[in-house]
Formats: structure tokens, sequence, C-alpha cells
């Protein structure tokens, strides 16, 4: 991953639960380690989106809290963006 101060940062990730239809558990392996859990569930409104995730210590979580959190609504957003977008026929 390439940092906005130019660096270099290990980011490095895996699958550790896929469960169809709707719930993927993404282990992050490089520091700061992590478990993430994202489930989709149907509702009369249309998905709901769950997002968890858990840090090896509270201490990281709290250090680092000012870059995940508006890092995840990034990543939530681009989401949204990409589920309504109309798709291009060619």
């Amino acid at each position: 991953m390439h940092g906005p101060d130019g660096r270099q940062y290990s980011n490095e990730s895996v699958f550790a639960e896929i469960e169809s239809p709707g719930k993927i558990v993404i282990q992050h392996v490089s520091e700061p380690k992590y478990r993430l859990t994202i489930v989709l569930a149907s509702s009369a409104a249309g998905t709901v989106v769950s997002w968890s995730q858990a840090f090896e210590s509270a201490k990281i979580a709290s250090r680092i809290e000012h870059v995940v959190v508006p890092a995840n609504e990034q990543n939530l957003d681009r989401l949204s963006a990409e589920v309504l977008r109309k798709p291009e026929f060619r």
C-alpha cells in the first residue's frame, strides 16, 4: 500500500471465512493485525451491510482510529456507489 507520505506499507490479508450468501471474514496478517467481518442481510428496504473490525489490541485500535474510521467510511461509500451504478451495456 502506498501512503500519502510516499512510504510503502505492508498490507497482506487472507480470507478466513466465506459463507454464501452473505458473510466474509478477512484476517489482516500484516501490522496492524485485525479481523474484519462483513455480513450482508436482506431487509424490506434492501440489503443491510454490517462491518465489524476487531483489532489485536485496544491500544492499537485507539492509536489508529483517526485513520481507520474515515477509511472505512470511504470504503463503504465506494461500495454504495458501485452497487448503485447503472450497468454499462456494450
